[in-house]
């Protein structure tokens, strides 16, 4: 494939600046040989604790399956912490993580809920 690459001509790209010009070979959108980072350092625990919110969410309004409450509870950490971010709430228990996964669990609670509105 980099010889296909080597064989195309080169087109110069103008910039938005005046008299400025940039080839194509400078120009990178996603570099050669860096991908997205995928940490599963970090994505584990956060399927993990999106797992249990989940279960935690279908014990008090149902559901079931394992990769539901995974879903749902991801879904959820992430609606959760945009109800902070736009509203203030905040689910105070004196920890941080039990205070993230309250949010969490509401909402998780709230996913399942519009998704049972829109069904």
């Amino acid at each position: 494939m980099r010889e296909h690459i080597a064989m195309m001509t080169t087109r110069t790209r103008k910039a938005r600046g005046p008299d400025r010009i940039i080839p194509d070979e400078k120009v990178e959108i996603l570099p050669p040989g860096r991908g997205l980072p995928l940490d599963w350092r970090v994505l584990a625990p956060t399927v993990a604790l999106g797992t249990v919110t989940g279960f935690i969410a279908s014990l008090i309004v149902g559901g079931g399956g394992l990769i539901r409450h995974a879903v749902v509870g991801v879904l959820g950490m992430l609606v959760g912490q945009g109800l902070v971010r736009l509203t203030g709430w905040r689910v105070r228990t004196g920890h941080g993580f039990l205070d993230e996964a309250a949010m969490a669990v509401i909402g998780a609670i709230l996913v399942v809920l519009l998704a049972r509105f829109i069904a």
